[in-house]
């Protein structure tokens, strides 16, 4: 047997041990989530309140409840399945990642998963860098201040951000983003933070030419969000912006299409009283870009009561208008949630919405569900 060296034996040591300090955290993570809803719907123009709405954006729900059937069990949330880790680079540099799917237990054909989440990031001190499929901004800096039910309650959110083509549209995960972000973000309490988001050919409008689909907006960059919020004394108030970037593509002239940029805004915050109590306020403006009564606004107050250390209600109340009298109109639109944590890793939840649209009629929908973290 050859003689070991002791300096050799050190080397190889430090360097092993050096190699395993610097290797990326892997961490797996999930939940399963099923909920038994009910819904109905009597709105004639068209509703913001959707069956299983807040699993994903309302075009691509699945397994959802509809106006026809009295109840039926849905994946509420959405059951999860992800991973996500982190790595020391060093001289205070870090990268992480982040990769998660929704899991759909109640189908077994071919709707079973779908990408949620799925970013790579760079950070440095207040300074961190975001690409790929992530979270909304806007819902960071303005959904985050009201909407805290994890399913319904988001009829006064798709109200305004539905106006935005793509994946930027209803304002929950972007799919193809560049997100720089001094602070925390939108759902931080940072003193101050603030984000500029590039969105990436996210603009799926087409327009057809000798019978096919072709790409209408063929700009690279086809919408840019800006939101800021400052925190002080429990006090956070934040603004954010997303405006649609348009390049009209040469099948899209030649048709004469005239493709609109519609942009959306919001601004308002959030109080925490003390552990029990917070608050939060959010006045939201679409403007469409169609020309002539093209302005959607509006406003939404919500309270979240930590009643004990298992125990969380919320109850928020939405009014809102459109300038166009043939759009729909939300006369009023309640939303409320109970959520008690049997255990550690077991939640039960109770939610519900009410959206009244006046002479459109009304939708509302309730929602019991379980889940089973892991």
């Amino acid at each position: 047997m050859a003689k070991k060296h002791p300096v050799a034996v050190a080397i190889v040591a430090a360097a092993l041990s050096a190699s395993v300090s610097a290797a990326p955290s892997v961490n797996f993570y999930g939940f399963v989530d099923i909920g038994l809803e009910t819904y109905s719907s009597s709105a004639a123009n068209g509703t913001d309140v959707y069956p299983n709405s807040g699993s994903d954006d309302p075009a691509n729900r699945s397994n959802s409840n509809s106006d026809a059937r009295e109840f039926a069990l849905t994946n509420g949330v959405q059951s999860r399945l992800g991973v996500r880790g982190s790595e020391d680079l060093g001289d205070g540099w870090s990268s992480s990642y982040r990769i998660e799917a929704r899991i759909n237990v109640l189908d077994d054909g071919g709707n079973f998963a779908r990408t949620r989440l799925g970013w790579i990031g760079l950070a440095k001190g207040e300074h961190s860098v975001k690409v790929g499929a992530q979270w909304s901004p806007f819902l960071e800096y303005s959904g985050w201040n009201t909407n805290r039910n994890e399913v319904q309650g988001m009829g006064s959110y798709f109200y305004i951000t539905e106006a935005l083509p793509g994946s930027v549209g209803y304002g929950y995960r972007n799919d193809s983003t560049i997100n720089y972000t001094y602070g925390g973000g939108g759902f931080s309490t940072s003193p101050f933070t603030a984000t500029l988001a590039l969105h990436i050919a996210e603009d799926d409008r087409t327009v057809t030419v000798d019978g096919d689909d072709e790409l209408a907006n063929d700009s690279g960059i086809t919408a840019v969000t800006v939101g800021a919020a400052t925190t002080f004394a429990g006090l956070t108030l934040n603004a954010v912006a997303i405006q649609s970037v348009v390049k009209e593509s040469d099948a899209a002239k030649s048709v004469n299409a005239e493709l609109s940029a519609p942009m959306i805004y919001s601004v308002g915050g959030k109080y925490v009283v003390n552990n029990a109590w917070n608050f939060g306020l959010a006045y939201r403006v679409a403007e469409r870009d169609s020309g002539g009564d093209d302005k959607r606004t509006s406003a939404t107050l919500s309270a979240q009561y930590h009643a004990s250390e298992k125990l969380t209600l919320n109850l928020g109340y939405a009014v809102g208008e459109d300038d166009d009298a043939t759009q729909r109109q939300l006369d009023a639109d309640i939303f409320g949630s109970a959520y008690y944590q049997l255990a550690g890793s077991r939640l039960i939840g109770f939610e519900f919405e009410k959206a009244d649209y006046g002479r459109d009629g009304e939708s509302q929908a309730m929602l019991l569900s379980m889940r089973q973290n892991f």
